[in-house]
């Protein structure tokens, strides 16, 4: 700053040495950071405003290079003339590279030329779009998220190939961004159906270092993410009952139907993302269905099951375990996605699930919906049918008896190879970051296992589809479904498959999994009462 002091060392606060420069310059104060005392300086960095008005904030800009950790992979971002990224809704023009950690000559453990997910470098980058993202994670944090659409599809640190990513920029997360992996995590283990992928990376744009971030699948229709058929816009003849792709949310925008709840203060607000245009039949079709929905719930007796022919009970059950496992009030009240493909049999089936940011925010021995800071939708109802009750009760079990172990050693683990690039993070972003991650891990796996008891002691841990093997003699299960998606008989590998003789005769699923994690692909098996 310009200023007459001398130069030395000042053996004031940094908040009391910039008001004596800012009074110097007729300002009245200047702030690096909002409310934040003793913000650390970065050496040989330039403070940066957002803005031109006297009580401004803004940001220390340094040489990239000087603040990257180094232990991740770097996503450089470069936008067309060096452009700020200030949209939701308009994406800029940008190319990108992924420079590997400082300890690995690749980011695959091959020659450059031979691996697949380094996505070029500076002298030959990938061209892509980029724009903001999110609601309240892009206007309340100065740390934003961002959407990536590639120009070609990119193979990115092991993730199927796609045009189509996010960046989390986990501000909202004072856990040391765990929340949302360690949800993800869970559920891509319980939830039958695809869970979107996140790969940590430090992430550079137009030269400056801007943190930790998450790089993640996006929701959407495609053959290795939500695997349905997909519905045209604006269809105004045919089958309109399938091709659907959609989300409760809990922002009045458009595009959207609305359906009124009974004991609710708002709609049921249902964003449309496939088909993103509708004609009036698609439109009376996807309103008639959650009208249906929601008269099947708001029945006067749990006697009947009139829902479970437009929802998929086991899909639910699971989606909502792992709400109810991270405490996030918010997961039936916005970011809640559902979907369906054609069929005049076909139900909703519930996920991909998304956006973690509240969760552990409110009591860990209620229920989401006992006294929540948000309204849950459908899951509250739903809840009061046994029959719904039971599925819950077996995803809890499958949990409890084979996927702890594992969701805890990721959480360890991922906590473990962030630390350093979070610590980098933190020194730009002090208000949102931490350079304690272990202390982070264990809070979050604390929080996770208070839950885990408090529900184990209401719902029990019976596990009673499945035989849970022995740990001492066997670690790997082999599993039969129906073609409902329905477990019908399961039991170690090692042990004889004298059990199929007892199924009736028809057409199964076998599925081998190993700690609760699937092994190996499915395939499809025929039993034969002979």
């Amino acid at each position: 700053a310009d200023t007459t002091l001398p130069d030395g060392d000042w053996p004031e606060s940094i908040v009391t040495l910039k008001d004596r420069i800012a009074g110097e310059r007729g300002e009245r104060r200047t702030q690096t950071f909002k409310d934040v005392d003793n913000v650390p300086m970065i050496p040989g960095a330039t403070f940066v405003p957002y803005s031109a008005d006297l009580y401004t904030s803004g940001y220390w800009m340094a040489p990239a290079g000087s603040l990257v950790s180094g232990t991740l992979p770097t996503l450089y971002i470069r936008t067309e003339g060096g452009s700020d990224v200030t949209s939701k809704t308009e994406y800029l023009a940008a190319e990108s590279w992924l420079v590997p950690p400082k300890d690995s000559p690749s980011l695959s453990g091959t020659e450059t030329a031979d691996r697949d997910d380094a996505m070029g470098d500076e002298e030959h980058p990938a061209t892509l779009y980029i724009r903001g993202r999110g609601n309240y994670t892009w206007t309340g944090f100065e740390k934003k998220p961002y959407r990536l659409k590639f120009t070609e599809k990119q193979h990115i640190l092991g993730m199927p190939a796609s045009r189509h990513f996010a960046l989390l920029a986990g501000a909202d997360d004072d856990l040391g961004q765990l929340r949302n992996p360690l949800g993800f995590e869970i559920a891509r283990h319980l939830v039958h159906g695809w869970t979107p992928r996140m790969q940590p990376v430090e992430v550079v744009l137009n030269g400056r270092y801007i943190g930790l971030y998450f790089l993640t699948e996006t929701i959407r229709i495609a053959s290795d993410r939500i695997d349905i058929a997909e519905q045209p816009d604006n269809l105004t003849e045919g089958d309109v009952s399938g091709g659907w792709l959609v989300e409760v949310d809990n922002y009045n925008t458009s595009p959207h139907i609305s359906v009124t709840l009974p004991d609710k203060s708002q709609p049921l607000w249902v964003t449309y993302h496939s088909p993103e245009s509708l004609s009036t039949l698609q439109s009376d079709y996807l309103k008639q269905q959650f009208t249906l929905i929601r008269d099947a719930l708001y029945q006067p007796t749990t006697a009947s099951v009139p829902w479970d022919r437009l929802i998929d009970a086991r899909t639910m059950a699971e989606v909502y375990v792992v709400r109810e496992l991270l405490q996030d009030e918010e997961g039936f009240h916005g970011s809640f996605y559902l979907y369906k493909d054609a069929g005049d049999d076909a139900r909703w089936t519930a996920g991909p699930v998304w956006d973690f940011g509240n969760s552990y925010r409110n009591s860990l021995t209620d229920f989401i919906w006992d006294a929540p800071n948000f309204e849950c939708f459908l899951i509250d109802r739903l809840y009061a049918f046994p029959e719904f009750q039971a599925a819950v009760h077996e995803a809890f079990g499958r949990y409890y008896h084979t996927l702890r172990p594992a969701v805890e050693h990721y959480i360890d683990s991922l906590a473990g190879a962030i630390a350093d690039a979070a610590a980098a993070d933190c020194r730009v972003w002090p208000s949102y970051g931490t350079d304690r991650m272990k202390e982070k891990a264990r809070d979050i796996l604390g929080r996770l296992s208070e839950k885990t008891e408090w529900l184990a002691g209401r719902w029990g841990t019976e596990w009673d589809a499945i035989q849970t093997p022995d740990a001492d003699s066997a670690d790997t299960e082999i599993q039969y479904y129906n073609l409902h998606g329905r477990l019908v008989a399961a039991f170690p590998a090692h042990a004889s498959e004298t059990p199929l003789r007892n199924l009736p005769p028809g057409v199964y699923v076998r599925r081998t999994v190993c700690h609760g994690v699937t092994r190996s692909s499915q395939r499809v098996v025929l039993a034969h009462p002979h």
